[in-house]
């Protein structure tokens, strides 16, 4: 039997399987299924670039006619995730789904494990070229010929409406030998016009009979490609709308010049970029490579005007210092903003005002003294969404956050639902557990809360440390 009864699995979209019965009438139409992963039977297939998962009839019955032909990914994968299509073979049980090697691999998926595809929503735009990455299988060094080479490819990922994704990974035979061939880039645009298009990204798309597949050697020390000259994607002009940013930690970004034109630090190299003659622009930053992805990724909401992402109060106090860094006015002022409205809502509470607000439905947690509103992550808590309210509401809560959290990692995230300090004349109030939370363990928090409002020294004194 497939496990159906995860609590985050919708029934209402989700297909439902019975050994005897198969799908459950009322999921047709499903977005989604969770099958039970099974090695693909037939060798030939199993080691082939194919893109066909092989279901029982009865499951394609439930997903209907329209979503059995559409792309399926793992679900939760985002948009770069591989993609596989349903074909019928009912030797397959019921609930299971006969993935090959390749497909194992790249979906991350585990035999004999459940895992949920999903359709992949929204216009999977048709291809301009892709390029793949080459390299023996053993290891060895080699030459392959590129006019062979880019015929596999054809030959294995040609079909009309295959989806192809980023990433990807893949054994062919070529001229006789295996090689490992990597999906490096898909491409929806021409590289001139992907140059002047902000915030373009094209981790996957449909093959069409149009769509040029270019070749190009894992290591170029390793593997040779003969006749490969004029067959690449076309970048000498998109270049030239091109920074590459190396990052402290040796990370490099090919950032469109477009996007750093806020950033005062860095304006002779968006100067530089673009000038004729100019054939490659590259600048250092003093800034780690996460941190600098965020950056980008700001930069990048603010140009086609939508809306920045809400980084939490830790993420947004290593962007505060970057803009300082990179000399980036807006997403200096930004940060102030953000971190300002923080500051305004830390407070003290009456203990009163906490029972009466958490007995109207909040979840208000009292952890040391600290108030913590954490109602809005509950659905995202590792440990579920019952424990907090049923064990930890209107009691000093310090002892069930130690037994329950052995990583201080999770002391990161405090500042990001912290709202305040119980009232320094009601701690006395507040319910304490006959096992207490360690010294050892209070002794760390607070040396991880240095944002809380009180002194360490006042919190000792009203817990009686």
């Amino acid at each position: 039997t497939v496990d159906v009864d995860a609590p985050y699995v919708s029934r209402t979209v989700a297909v439902e399987f019975d050994p005897e019965h198969g799908a459950s009438a009322a999921s047709s139409g499903a977005r989604y299924c969770r099958l039970r992963v099974l090695a693909q039977a037939h060798a030939e297939e199993d080691a082939s670039a194919s893109e066909c998962v092989r279901v029982h009839s009865r499951t394609l019955d439930a997903l209907g006619k329209v979503r059995a032909s559409q792309p399926f990914a793992r679900r939760g994968g985002g948009d770069g995730g591989a993609c596989v299509r349903f074909v019928a073979d009912d030797d397959v049980p019921v609930g299971c789904a006969a993935l090959t090697a390749a497909q194992r691999y790249n979906l991350r998926a585990c035999v004999e494990r459940a895992l949920e595809f999903e359709v992949v929503d929204g216009e999977c735009l048709g291809l301009v070229d892709c390029t793949f990455e080459l390299g023996r299988a053993d290891g060895a060094c080699g030459r392959v010929d590129g006019e062979l080479a880019r015929r596999a490819a054809r030959a294995a990922f040609g079909g009309f409406d295959r989806v192809l994704t980023a990433g990807e990974v893949f054994v062919l035979d070529i001229d006789g030998s295996a090689y490992k061939v990597r999906v490096a880039e898909t491409n929806s645009l021409s590289a001139l016009d992907a140059s002047t298009t902000i915030g373009y990204h094209c981790f996957r798309g449909r093959v069409r009979a149009e769509t040029a597949m270019y070749v190009r050697a894992l290591d170029d020390a390793k593997l040779a490609i003969d006749n490969n000259k004029g067959h690449e994607r076309s970048i000498r002009l998109a270049e030239r709308e091109i920074i590459h940013v190396t990052t402290r930690d040796g990370e490099m970004f090919p950032v469109h010049r477009a996007l750093l034109r806020q950033c005062i630090a860095l304006t002779g190299a968006v100067r530089r970029a673009g000038e004729i003659g100019e054939s490659r622009v590259d600048v250092d930053i003093d800034v780690d490579t996460d941190v600098f992805d965020r950056v980008l990724i700001f930069l990048e909401a603010a140009e086609l005007a939508k809306p920045p992402p809400m980084y939490d109060i830790r993420i947004t106090e290593t962007l505060s210092a970057a803009a300082e860094t990179l000399g980036c006015r807006t997403l200096g002022d930004w940060c102030a903003h953000r971190l300002g409205a923080y500051a305004s809502r830390l407070r003290e509470y009456a203990w009163d005002e906490i029972v009466a607000h958490n007995a109207a439905g909040g979840v208000w947690l009292c952890i040391d003294g600290m108030v913590l509103d954490v109602k809005r992550w509950l659905g995202e808590h590792p440990g579920g969404d019952v424990i907090i309210p049923n064990q930890s509401l209107n009691i000093d809560a310090s002892r069930h956050f130690e037994m329950y959290h052995s990583s201080r990692e999770s002391f990161l995230y405090l500042k990001e639902f912290y709202i305040g300090e119980v009232a320094a004349a009601d701690r006395e109030k507040i319910p304490v557990p006959e096992t207490r939370a360690s010294d050892d363990f209070l002794a760390q928090l607070r040396a991880y809360t240095t944002f809380r409002l009180m002194s360490d020294a006042k919190v000792r004194v009203h817990l009686g440390q």
